[in-house]
């Protein structure tokens, strides 16, 4: 498929009709061309800006008639912003007040490399004032070509859109889980009177996993009878099974902490009942005020940044941390005490029946009225996640 842009000029008192034409073949000879280079979006869009005259010249008896037309634009824009600024300005103080937003909005990218995919960027203008002079912008991640780098689309009247397409090489796939992120800016005239917006959707590579279970790594809980099947901490001790059922937290009891309801592991001891923190995905399908993590940490330092993920393609994001799970103060990194015991199993045994041995509670919270997607775990391994619940 091809895509034109029309621009119609006014010289000497005749309209000169010239036409543009990008199309897939030639982007992807674009992107052949740009592939050794470092700038490599920028070399492709300059290509197929140069091979437009190319494609005109045939169909103009006078080629000097070119050069005027190249000099055209520079100005227009410059003439409709100062007449719609003009004719606007009463208007813009009273629009100051509700502060209309200029909205950015990227799809779905098709990840399935190798392959060219094609996005379709759409910006709409929900002020009151014409958007003109509007160039668009967009970018993959690092290293991902993108063809053309930027450019300018026709005045968006209030109430009304616009869309951009471009052109971006995939690269193929890698294994495991990992998020990639795209941005598109939109620089106007007029509109909110901002003279930019920027949209960002982020997307994974693979889907999130659909329970916490599947990925449990780490055995943190032992019965009296084999105490030396975990290793919580590093040194082989663990949380006393039966010690947790005295408290009413024996495998699946249910928890009350932070306004949700955590499940304990249903996981038998001796058994993986918990996830070090390395970044793991896990799908949350969910509306609510906080997500709530029941955890404990291994070091004093268990702490880092859980990223939430909305079905709308938007993010959020807060920081979370657990205490140690003994000698350390309950509400360091403001968690809370969620779970207490006395004592815990060490290689050879039950022990240190005088002190206490904990799990805490800890959330981020959720932006209102938008389903989450997916968690994305902080990446620190002496944080032991026991049970993840939206608090409604």
């Amino acid at each position: 498929m091809s895509m034109k842009f029309l621009r119609r000029a006014a010289i000497a008192g005749v309209f000169v009709l010239a036409a543009s034409t990008w199309s897939t073949s030639a982007v992807a000879g674009a992107f052949a061309e740009e592939s050794p280079a470092a700038t490599a979006p920028p070399a492709a869009s300059d290509a197929s800006e140069t091979a437009a005259p190319e494609t005109e010249a045939p169909e103009s008896a006078a080629p000097e008639t070119e050069a005027p037309e190249s000099e055209a634009p520079a100005e227009a824009p410059a003439a409709e912003s100062s007449t719609s600024s003009d004719a606007a300005e009463p208007e813009a103080l009273e629009a100051a007040e509700p502060a209309p937003e200029i909205v950015v909005s990227i799809p779905e990218v098709d990840l399935d490399g190798p392959a060219i995919a094609e996005v379709e960027v759409t910006v709409s203008n929900d002020s009151s004032e014409k958007m003109s002079s509007v160039v668009v912008s967009f970018a993959g991640p690092v290293g991902w070509q993108v063809v053309p780098s930027s450019q300018k689309v026709d005045a968006i009247k209030p109430g009304r859109d616009q869309t951009a397409t471009f052109q971006m090489r995939v690269p193929e796939k890698r294994p495991g889980f990992a998020l990639r992120v795209f941005t598109s800016t939109v620089t106007y005239k007029g509109g909110d009177g901002a003279g930019s917006a920027t949209g960002i959707r982020a997307m994974p590579t693979t889907p999130p996993t659909d329970s916490l279970a599947a990925l449990f790594n780490n055995v943190a809980i032992t019965a009296l009878s084999q105490t030396t099947a975990g290793n919580f901490d590093g040194e082989g001790n663990t949380f006393s099974a039966e010690q947790l059922a005295a408290v009413g937290a024996a495998p699946g009891a249910q928890l009350e902490a932070l306004g949700a309801t955590l499940t304990m592991p249903s996981s038998q001891p001796g058994t993986a009942d918990n996830v070090t923190a390395a970044g793991q995905a896990l799908r949350i399908g969910a509306q609510g005020q906080r997500l709530v993590f029941l955890g404990s940490g291994s070091s004093l330092n268990a702490t880092g940044t859980a990223t939430v993920f909305y079905t709308d393609g938007t993010t959020s994001s807060g920081a979370i941390g657990f205490p140690n799970w003994s000698f350390h103060d309950e509400n360091a990194h403001g968690a809370e005490l969620a779970v207490s015991t006395n004592g815990r199993n060490r290689p050879n045994g039950y022990g240190d029946a005088a002190y206490q041995y904990r799990m805490f509670a800890h959330s981020v919270p959720l932006t209102a009225g938008k389903t989450v997607d997916f968690v994305v775990l902080p990446t620190n391994s002496s944080m032991h996640i026991f049970s993840i619940a939206v608090a409604p």
